[in-house]
């Protein structure tokens, strides 16, 4: 088999910098699209792009042919009442184990869940403890876990569930960014968040990739749900409230005021965002999804079994936060 190797997701944030570490690394790189994909980027870099769609194993097949690793990130994230968002989110990770597994040699499938699949924790959660997740987001990714299991008899697979991811390119902590710098954010509560930057992440499923543990075939001796599953963070946890200052001092900023927001009126707001979505048919940032899991006690996972086995380390925190302030003020996304 040879050093090619397919990413799904591709055009998205994380995805995007995936592709980018493993042009650099010299990879030979594939990517599936979706015929209305914007893939301009990815044709910079000389990389392939296959196009195909996650309800259709026959095109999965045709993507997966002669390629070492498989990186599946595609997924819906703004639209969890939409009928795609199983399909895709949940049944399309089926689907492409299933398209790994039909190839003579399989490739490596790194799966990216995330850590509502698992479920929140004020404390620290780690892989032994069982998944209970609390939004349909949350079920959906942990579907989509359960739903590749069946494969791994035939298929190297592991499962990286990462938190909140920043960096630069990213939208979805940008208002954020945007608060802190002038002068304010609004926090609905104190749970303590785990994060990790798009950089870290990336090392950790190339690691994973080539050195992580894999999941146990169903029935297998031993076999046991937290194997070949990692959470990767940056391992300070903290309130919205705190990276909002640390914002703040990345960009220069004087120290922002914290707004306390009741959860009420987040889930007026969020019940009205999505009945706007759902009657036009469009993904929405704020849902109800959201909220519930902003009123959850926390979001906070340990790394440690990816340090033990993977030699994850990520880099300071406040540098990353400062590289990422920089990259938006660079792009004018600040002003």
């Amino acid at each position: 088999m040879g050093d090619r190797v397919l990413v799904t997701g591709g055009t998205g944030f994380i995805g995007a910098r995936l592709v980018d570490r493993l042009v650099e690394a010299g990879r030979a790189v594939r990517c599936l699209v979706r015929a209305t994909s914007n893939t301009a980027h990815l044709e910079a870099l000389g990389v392939e792009c296959y196009v195909g769609d996650l309800r259709d194993e026959g095109s999965l097949r045709g993507a997966c042919e002669g390629v070492s690793e498989v990186y599946h990130l595609a997924a819906l994230l703004k639209a969890p009442w939409h009928a795609e968002f199983t399909s895709v989110t949940a049944e399309g990770c089926g689907r492409m184990a299933a398209a790994c597994a039909a190839q003579p040699e399989p490739p490596v499938l790194i799966l990216v869940s995330s850590l509502a699949a698992a479920g929140p924790s004020a404390t620290g959660r780690s892989e032994v403890q069982a998944a209970a997740p609390i939004s349909r987001y949350g079920r959906a990714k942990l579907a989509g876990e359960e739903a590749a299991r069946p494969y791994a008899d035939r298929v190297p697979l592991t499962v990286i569930r990462p938190p909140l991811v920043l960096g630069e390119g990213d939208r979805s902590l940008l208002p954020v960014f945007r608060m802190a710098r002038r002068g304010w954010v609004v926090a609905p509560g104190r749970a303590p968040l785990s994060m990790i930057h798009v950089d870290d992440l990336v090392w950790s499923l190339i690691a994973a990739a080539e050195k992580g543990e894999r999941v146990s075939p169903p029935g297998s001796p031993g076999a046991s749900p937290d194997r070949g599953v990692y959470f990767v963070a940056d391992g300070e946890p903290r309130q919205l409230s705190e990276l909002g200052a640390q914002i703040a001092e990345s960009l220069g900023s004087r120290p922002p005021r914290t707004i306390r927001m009741p959860l009420p009126v987040l889930y007026a707001a969020a019940a009205a965002s999505e009945a706007w979505g759902r009657l036009r048919d469009r993904q929405t940032l704020l849902n109800l999804d959201k909220i519930k899991e902003a009123g959850a006690e926390g979001w906070v996972c340990s790394s440690d079994k990816a340090r033990q086995q993977l030699g994850f380390e990520p880099q300071p925190f406040q540098e990353r936060l400062r590289a990422t302030g920089a990259w938006y003020q660079a792009q004018g996304w600040l002003s």
